[in-house]
């Protein structure tokens, strides 16, 4: 009865031109919506998650992008790797690689933090955002195996049977040396997403304008940037930078308004 009410009521409200959304989804809707449209739009069927992590970017994909296609996951830390590969167990689409991507293949010390999210092959600097020292911290240095881009395309493509391909890069101030690895591969990848810092984090990081600079380099255009996180005074540690190859970005994007007029964001707990 309460999902037949809850169902009845979800129409109302849009028919009134409202949206219901639920509060866990407030942090993520704008990246999610843009990338709905945008998946939409390349027609996408496989992501490259570089910097898998635990799987949070496959859950939001999943649950709040509604993107059900191909995903290859790449982590090369070892605890992060067997979570990983319980969890994709459960999903058919869902491909973990274990190891890292980068400029030239081989083996790197990686260092492993205290928060397995900032794990990084660069060493952790805390003299611009210190709130973030506790978690940044090393806690053991793994000796993980490196990968080109390059060299891993085409079995993934031949795996998938993919045609258009998004690229996430979430490498913890390394995403331009996966770039670098990628090689001719690059101008075959319709978008791709990178965390761009600026307020650095790590050591020897490339600044959100290097990044920027590289895309244009490579030929892709920004279509958006979304703060990742924010230091207590509310400035911007890093972005999440959106950006399209401009081959397959042959007309501009659409931004389509419901006849009823503007969409109004409710959330609910």
């Amino acid at each position: 009865m309460k999902q037949i009410l809850t169902e009845v009521l979800m129409r109302a409200v849009r028919m009134a031109g409202y949206e219901v959304i639920p509060r866990w989804r407030l942090d993520d809707l704008a990246l999610a919506t843009h990338l709905r449209e945008l998946f939409t739009k390349l027609d996408i069927d496989c992501v490259l998650d570089v910097g898998a992590n635990r799987g949070q970017y496959r859950k939001f994909l999943r649950m709040q992008v509604g993107y059900a296609g191909y995903i290859a996951s790449f982590e090369p830390n070892p605890a992060c790797l067997k979570h990983l590969e319980a969890e994709a167990k459960n999903d058919a689409l869902w491909k973990i690689h274990g190891f890292a991507l980068g400029s030239e293949s081989g083996h790197l010390p990686i260092n492993v933090m205290r928060e397995s999210a900032f794990t990084s092959f660069l060493s952790p600097d805390a003299s611009t955002v210190p709130t973030l020292a506790h978690l940044n911290a090393v806690v053991q240095v793994e000796t993980v195996p490196v990968k080109r881009l390059t060299d891993v395309m085409e079995d993934i493509r031949a795996a998938s049977g993919c045609r258009n391909v998004y690229l996430k890069l979430d490498t913890q101030g390394y995403d331009l040396e996966v770039i670098k690895g990628a090689g001719a591969t690059l101008a075959s990848i319709a978008a791709l997403q990178t965390e761009v810092s600026v307020r650095p984090i790590y050591a020897g990081m490339p600044d959100w304008l290097t990044s920027l600079r590289t895309l244009k380099g490579h030929a892709f255009d920004v279509t958006g940037l979304f703060p990742v996180s924010t230091d207590p005074q509310l400035r911007v540690v890093e972005f999440d930078c959106v950006a399209v190859n401009t081959a397959f970005a042959s007309e501009p994007f659409a931004r389509h308004r419901r006849a009823v007029g503007p969409t109004v964001g409710l959330y609910v707990v």
